[in-house]
Formats: C-alpha cells, structure tokens, sequence
C-alpha cells in the first residue's frame, strides 16, 4: 500500500470540501460517500501503481461538483499511486 497525500487549493469559497473518485476509499464515484477534506489535505492509502481519478465537491452531491474559473466543467484529477506521493489540486469555482 502507498499513502498519498492530497492538497486541495480552493479558489472558490466552499465551507467543506470533498473528494469523489474512482476507489473504492473515495467513494466509488457515490457523491454521497465522497470522503471529507480536512485543513485542505486529504491522506489516504491506496494500492502501489494503482491509477486513480477523481473530482472536488463543496458538498456530497454531483450539483456541488468543481468548475473552472468561467464556470465550464473540468476534466477529472489523477495520479498513480506511489509511496509518499503528495498531489496537489486546484478547484477555481464550484456549482452554485
């Protein structure tokens, strides 16, 4: 296993911040299981060279999904899991 870090960097003002992916440990793409963002990091393990997806919400749900800086839709964050990996995500504005 590998644990890797997530740093989120928030343009927009959200209150809470959430992360929805492709594993199971964020969620399964289920927005109301996406896994909290605590201080804007987000710790998890997950499998050595597994590849991972996933997208920034401002709530457990698909209408709190991040958008760009004009409001368009963005393509999914990813990464392939390795040990002490830190990603870092930018989401510019959210859902309204």
């Amino acid at each position: 296993m590998a644990k890797v870090s997530v740093k989120i960097n928030v343009s927009g003002n959200a209150k809470k911040l959430y992360v929805c992916g492709s594993t199971d440990n964020l969620g399964a793409w289920d927005a109301k299981k996406a896994v909290e963002v605590k201080e804007g990091v987000l710790s998890k393990q997950f499998e050595a060279g597994e590849a991972v997806e996933f997208k920034v919400l401002a709530g457990k749900s698909w209408d709190k999904v991040e958008k760009g800086a004009f409001g368009e839709e963005v393509a999914n964050h990813s990464f392939v899991a390795a040990k002490g990996l830190v990603v870092e995500a930018k989401a510019e504005s959210f859902n309204k």
